[in-house]
């Protein structure tokens, strides 16, 4: 048995494990009844630090080195041999972490979630700050184990999340973009229509959400959806990736929602066989990922041309009283809201520099955390003009940081960024977007994408994806001239 062989044998049992450890995680968010969650933390902890033995004991680094240093490395296809480099690098920085430190560490992250689950019902930001401050002293202990000599622990985490990012790169590119669009954002709230609250039951969503992942390319043979108070996908084995979304009544949002998070699940379905049998712990391009979700829901899902072919059953489906036309000057006019996934594609971008900006602060030891929601609420004044009426509604409303997803946060309009010049490259390989669109050819773009991105996972680099694809380095500019034509006779 040669030593490639007996490395995916090992990886086979990481991936069950793993396997296991998601469904465990999705049952934890979608049904489990509260009293159970206790018990389901403790048994997704057990698992987890299983999990970590696997991933740190001397057996798989023999084997991973055996792999890399063995003559017939190079046969091995690149991407394949990336995601075991890939592999390496993840084993060596997990070595750094003391395991019952990390043990610690991943049951917090669950308690926290929950902590924070129950401010937000209770509107309570003193009830998860503890769970807060805790976090982010064990996020900064974490990314030291992994870089002690780091004079930025922020680029340490930015690395975890979009391989080649640091804030050196970031910070021009950030406040750039800030600066071409400050100009467009609205000053003003705009009234929401009535068409914006619509009683559905969860059936009605349910059908809704399977015709559109159905439409734009999402198995769903190989995938199921489920109800959270936030828009996520789950990826628990390569044949079963999972879509939730809030049970809401504005059909704009559900739309948009459940576009964003099919490009996720599209991504995730197209992996190469040869590369998703090595499990989900390669990680680096969230960037990446975040660029397919917005693409589909923000340069696809708000042209008029997408609806085309497929509005007379959405507005059946959601019980519509507007003509196409009202719905897409809905999907595309700037209203300023206080809720980042309610955003439209242009505020929503002042959304996560904030959120930026505040985490880069936080871990450079420049924000204290009793002072947060201050802060939150002081930017959000400065970049939307609004007045946050609760913690539910500012500092409290994002799931990342419960998370401990620290460092997540630029991927969303980093993606963005990548957007643009994505945008460019099927336009000049396949034609016209709208062309296509417009004749329901939307599933050429989805191929398109699967071949360019999808199917080598996150073997190659958003930066190296763009050098290829777009030739040339990232530039916010076609992102910007898009919002330019776009919104600059909206304001």
């Amino acid at each position: 048995m040669n030593t490639l062989t007996q490395l995916l044998e090992y990886q086979k049992e990481i991936s069950n494990l793993e396997y296991t450890i998601n469904l465990l995680k999705w049952e934890l968010k979608i049904n489990a009844p509260k009293s159970s969650q206790p018990d389901l933390i403790k048994l997704i902890t057990q698992y987890e630090s299983k999990l970590f033995e696997l991933l740190t004991s001397e057996k798989y680094g023999t084997l991973l080195s055996g792999v890399i240093n063995d003559t017939n490395f190079n046969s091995i296809e690149e991407a394949e041999r990336r995601y075991i480099q890939n592999l390496w690098k993840r084993y060596q920085e997990n070595k750094k972490i003391p395991i019952d430190f990390y043990t610690k560490y991943s049951e917090l992250k669950k308690r926290a979630n929950i902590a924070w689950r129950e401010a937000k019902e209770q509107n309570n930001y003193e009830l998860f700050k503890p769970y807060l401050k805790d976090l982010i002293e064990m996020t900064k202990q974490y990314y030291r184990f992994l870089d002690s000599n780091t004079s930025n622990l922020y680029d340490v985490m930015l690395e975890h999340y979009e391989v080649g990012m640091t804030c050196e790169i970031i910070d021009p590119l950030f406040e750039q973009l800030k600066q071409r669009l400050l100009p467009l954002i609205p000053t003003k709230v705009c009234e929401k229509s009535a068409a914006s609250s619509i009683p559905y039951n969860k059936q009605e969503l349910l059908d809704c959400a399977e015709y559109l992942l159905n439409y734009i390319g999402f198995d769903r043979n190989r995938g199921a959806l489920g109800i959270y108070p936030h828009g996520f996908t789950g990826t628990m084995g390569p044949n079963d990736v999972r879509i939730a979304f809030k049970h809401g009544n504005n059909p704009y949002d559900f739309c948009t929602t459940i576009i964003h998070e099919g490009g996720h699940g599209i991504f995730e379905q197209n992996i190469s066989p040869n590369l998703s049998r090595y499990g989900d712990d390669v990680c680096g391009f969230y960037g990446l990922h975040e660029s397919q979700s917005r693409f589909y829901e923000n340069i696809l899902g708000r042209n008029i041309n997408f609806w085309i072919p497929i509005y007379e059953d959405i507005k059946k489906m959601l019980r519509l009283n507007v003509s196409l036309e009202e719905f897409i000057e809905k999907l595309n006019t700037p209203a300023l809201n206080l809720i980042r996934t309610e955003a439209d594609e242009l505020t929503y971008c002042m959304h996560i520099i904030l959120r930026y900006e505040i985490e880069r602060d936080i871990f450079n030891g420049n924000i204290n955390i009793d002072d947060l929601p201050a802060i939150w609420d002081k930017k959000i004044k400065n970049y939307l003009h609004l007045t946050v009426d609760s913690p539910a509604n500012g500092v409290l409303q994002d799931v990342h940081w419960s998370e401990g997803d620290f460092g997540y946060f630029p991927s969303y309009l980093l993606g963005t960024i990548y957007d643009g010049m994505f945008m460019q490259a099927i336009e000049r390989d396949l034609g016209s977007i709208d062309e296509l669109l417009k004749n329901g050819r939307i599933k050429e773009i989805t191929n398109y994408l699967i071949r360019s991105i999808y199917q080598n996972g996150g073997a190659f680099s958003a930066l190296e994806i763009i050098k290829k694809m777009c030739q040339s380095d990232i530039s916010i500019e076609p992102i910007a001239q898009y919002f330019e034509k776009k919104y600059s006779l909206k304001k």
